[in-house]
C-alpha cells in the first residue's frame, strides 16, 4: 500500500497518460467524470484505487514464471498498478500444490511461491469470491490464504467457514478506512457453509447486511462481484440487482468480473458500478485470438478517485493481453482508441456516463 502527496499522484497520472510501457506516446485516457478535486493540493481523505479484472496465473503462466520469475505476468503494466494509493484485482487461481481438482472443465492452480509476483507488482487486495478459489478443495483454500498472508496481500471472499468468507478486509490509507467485500453467484462452485470452507455466495440479503455492517466500521465500502454471463456485452438483470443493492446498502464502489470481457459502468445513487473489468492476466495466445476474438484480449486499469462520500473521478488506462507473451501490456495508440470507443459503447448499454 502506498501513500503519495497530491502533486505526485497528479503528476503520476499525467505521466501515465503521456507514455506507454514501451515509451511510446499514448492517447489521452477517457475521463468518464472529470473533476478538479482529483488534482487539488490536498489529498487528505481522498484515495485513488486502481482496479483490474481476472488475474489467472495457472497453466502456461506457471511455465513462464518458472523461466522468467514471479513478476513476469505484470512486468509491462506494473507501473500502472503502482500509480494508485491502492490496487485491487480478482485472483482467478488457487495458490496450492495440494488437493484434488474439482469435477469441472477448468481448474486453475499456481505454486504458492508465485504469490510474490502480486505483491511485487503493487497489488494490495485480491478478491477470492469467484469460481476458481475452491478448485482444489479445502487444502487449496487453506494454502491460498496462507500464501497471500505470507506476502502481505489482503483478501476477501473465501475462508474456513461462511462467516470468514463474508468477512470484509479493511485497509487504512490517506485518512480513510476502506472495507472490501467479495462474493460470487457462479454456481459451479464450493460455497462456504456454517462449518465448511469455501467462497462467499452473493445472496442479496446477506450482501446488504454485510455492506451495512462494514459501513458502520469504515468510511468507504467496496464490493467485488464475480457475476454475469461470459462473453456478453450487457450486464444481466441479476448483475444489476446485486450491484445496485450493494450501493443501496451503503457501498460507494462496485467492481465486477467473470464475463472475460469488458462491460460498461454506470453511476447509481452517487456510487459507481463497473460491471466487468474483463481479463487482465490470462494465458491467451494466437489460437485464442482466432477463436475468441479481440474482446477477450482488451482490458483496462480502472482508476477511481474517491472521498468518504463521493466518487470524484474515473478514468481508464487501456491494456491488451499480448498473444505472443501471454501477459498484459499498455495498449498502443490505435488499440487504446479502439478500447475507449468500446468502453463508450458499453457504458451506453449499461446506462453509464
Amino acid at each position: 500500500m502506498r501513500a503519495f502527496p497530491a502533486v505526485v499522484l497528479y503528476a503520476a497520472a499525467l505521466l501515465t497518460l503521456a507514455c506507454s510501457g514501451d515509451g511510446e506516446p499514448a492517447p489521452t485516457a477517457a475521463l468518464i467524470t472529470p473533476t478538479p478535486a482529483a488534482a487539488t493540493s490536498t489529498l487528505d481523505r481522498v484515495v485513488t484505487i486502481a482496479a483490474v479484472g481476472d488475474v489467472m496465473l495457472a497453466r502456461d503462466l506457471v511455465t513462464l514464471m518458472d523461466q522468467h520469475g514471479a513478476l513476469y505476468p505484470f512486468e509491462r503494466v506494473a507501473h500502472l498498478l503502482r500509480a494508485a494509493d491502492l490496487t485491487v484485482a480478482n485472483l482467478e487461481t488457487a495458490f496450492t500444490e495440494r488437493g484434488v481438482a474439482a469435477d469441472k472443465l477448468y481448474t486453475f492452480r499456481t505454486p504458492p511461491r508465485f504469490a510474490a509476483g502480486l505483491a511485487g507488482a503493487g497489488i494490495d487486495v485480491v478478491s477470492l469470491g469467484n469460481n476458481h478459489t475452491a478448485d482444489f478443495g479445502p487444502a487449496g483454500i487453506e494454502d491460498t490464504l496462507a500464501a497471500l498472508d505470507d506476502v502481505g496481500i489482503r483478501y476477501a471472499g473465501a475462508g474456513a467457514d461462511e462467516a470468514a468468507a463474508r468477512q470484509p478486509t479493511f485497509v487504512d490509507v490517506r485518512g480513510l478506512r476502506i472495507a472490501f467485500l467479495s462474493y460470487t453467484d457462479v454456481l459451479e462452485n464450493t460455497f462456504a457453509g456454517p462449518d465448511t470452507p469455501g467462497v462467499a455466495f452473493a445472496a442479496e440479503e446477506a450482501v446488504a447486511a454485510d455492506v451495512a455492517s462494514a459501513r458502520a466500521q469504515a468510511d468507504v465500502v467496496v464490493v467485488l462481484f464475480h457475476f454475469g454471463v461470459e462473453y456478453t456485452d450487457a450486464p444481466q438483470p441479476d448483475q444489476q440487482r446485486l450491484a445496485r443493492g450493494a450501493i443501496d446498502a451503503g457501498a460507494l464502489l462496485v467492481l465486477g468480473h467473470h464475463p472475460h470481457t469488458l462491460q460498461g459502468w454506470e453511476r447509481y445513487r452517487g456510487g459507481l458500478i463497473a460491471y466487468s473489468l474483463g481479463n487482465f492476466v490470462f494465458d491467451l495466445d494466437e489460437e485464442d485470438l482466432a477463436s475468441l476474438g479481440p474482446r477477450a484480449f482488451q482490458s483496462a486499469v480502472l482508476f477511481v478517485t474517491l472521498s468518504d462520500d463521493e466518487v470524484l473521478d474515473v478514468r481508464a488506462e487501456p491494456v491488451v493481453i499480448d498473444e505472443l507473451e501471454n501477459r498484459p501490456r499498455p495498449a498502443d495508440p490505435a488499440e487504446a482508441a479502439e478500447i475507449h470507443e468500446r468502453i463508450d459503447a458499453l457504458n451506453a448499454i449499461a446506462g453509464g456516463p
